[in-house]
């Protein structure tokens, strides 16, 4: 009842654009590790801002005990990996005792036969949101560097067939497909594939280029393509039972949507570092341990609500993000436009940069490594 009645105001309080809200947010975005299994071509690394690339489980303890008992959905989607977190059971039955909704986004390639058992067993995660760029082996794999075609999907059918066969609701599993020029005709074909697999829902996200990729990657660049194939994969859909969701076409968005995450949500970083939202890659406002309420209703926050829609932002990519402007604009397609936009002058103790992916998955595993180490010293020592 607390995280419903929460809930409610939240989006009162959102919609009434109310700078010091009572509620707390509605969804949480808990970042697990920095550390990843893959090096995809279009990821989008940031580091943290006390370098560290592993949540302490302590902390997650204590962000669950003051955040969950309001919050509506627990989600682990963004840094890297999230099993390879080695408390991700801990983690969801934790969330899932508060009466969370949990959702994960995965790579699928470590939800083997005695991961998919605890899911199973445990029925603490309910929803796996699996991005899956291609369907075929040569494109996924081109794009999602290190990747097994055919082991993601033997993964997830096993898990899927699991499920049914000991008669279990959860984990709904969807397919997450970044559509781009190179990959975006396999689309109709990559709803057979689900239909075929188990997979019950597909949803299509436009590529926002990074790193080295050219830019004539993006869906922006080529509307006629992207509206043939967002026809033929409507009607593979309808054929085959698949849930779908698509992006509004190039030329078809407006201006003037109402953007809610400073209310709505919030994401939490592996050091503790508070996020506003999925656009302050590089700009926290706080740390949870210095106290969440305190950073939820001080300054930063109220003036990042108060100017959300005007033209003088707190938040300087606010001016320009999709939330508000929708997709009819190039820079709504390239994170490498208005690159100054993602820090808010003033917090510089609270910015972090971009990373390559590669640097961070070495960063966070040596990290992890030396941190086992000084734990086997220690065990060593009391021995």
């Amino acid at each position: 009842m607390k995280a419903l009645f929460n809930t409610a105001l939240n989006y009162t309080e959102s919609w009434l654009r109310r700078s010091d809200p009572i509620s707390m947010p509605v969804i949480l975005d808990i970042v697990l590790t920095k550390a990843c299994n893959l090096r995809c071509t279009f990821c989008i690394s940031y580091t943290s801002s006390q370098s560290s690339y592993w949540l302490d489980y302590a902390l997650y303890e204590r962000i669950a005990a003051e955040l969950f008992p309001t919050a509506w959905d627990v989600q682990f989607c963004s840094g890297g990996e999230p099993f390879l977190y080695p408390h991700i059971r801990d983690a969801l039955r934790l969330a899932a005792d508060h009466r969370c909704k949990t959702t994960v986004t995965t790579n699928g390639m470590l939800i083997n036969a005695k991961t998919a058992d605890w899911i199973i067993e445990d029925q603490s995660l309910h929803k796996i949101w699996l991005s899956f760029d291609g369907a075929t082996k040569a494109t996924l794999e081109r794009l999602r560097r290190g990747a097994n075609f055919d082991k993601i999907i033997g993964n997830t059918r096993h898990l899927i067939e699991k499920r049914r066969a000991h008669g279990r609701k959860w984990p709904v599993v969807a397919m997450r497909f970044v559509m781009m020029r190179s990959n975006v005709e396999e689309l109709p074909a990559l709803i057979e594939l689900a239909a075929d697999t188990g997979v019950s829902f597909v949803e299509g996200r436009y590529l926002n280029v990074a790193n080295d990729m050219d830019m004539d990657e993006s869906l922006f660049r080529h509307p006629d393509l992207a509206e043939r194939v967002f026809d033929e994969t409507r009607k593979a859909a309808k054929k085959y039972g698949i849930g779908l969701s698509l992006p509004p076409l190039p030329g078809r968005d407006r201006d003037g949507h109402h953007c809610i995450k400073p209310w709505e949500m919030c994401q939490i970083d592996i050091d503790g570092a508070i996020r506003f939202c999925y656009k302050s890659w590089r700009q926290r406002l706080g740390h949870f341990d210095d106290g969440f309420k305190a950073i939820w209703s001080g300054p930063h926050y109220r003036r990042l609500r108060a100017t959300i829609d005007s033209d003088d932002p707190y938040f300087p990519y606010c001016r320009h993000c999709v939330m508000r402007r929708g997709i009819d604009h190039e820079f709504a397609h390239d994170q490498r436009v208005h690159a100054d936009a993602y820090v808010i002058p003033g917090l510089e103790d609270l910015q972090t940069a971009f990373n390559a992916r590669e640097d961070e998955n070495k960063m966070a595993f040596d990290d992890r490594r030396q941190r086992r180490r000084a734990e086997a010293a220690e065990r060593a020592d009391r021995a």
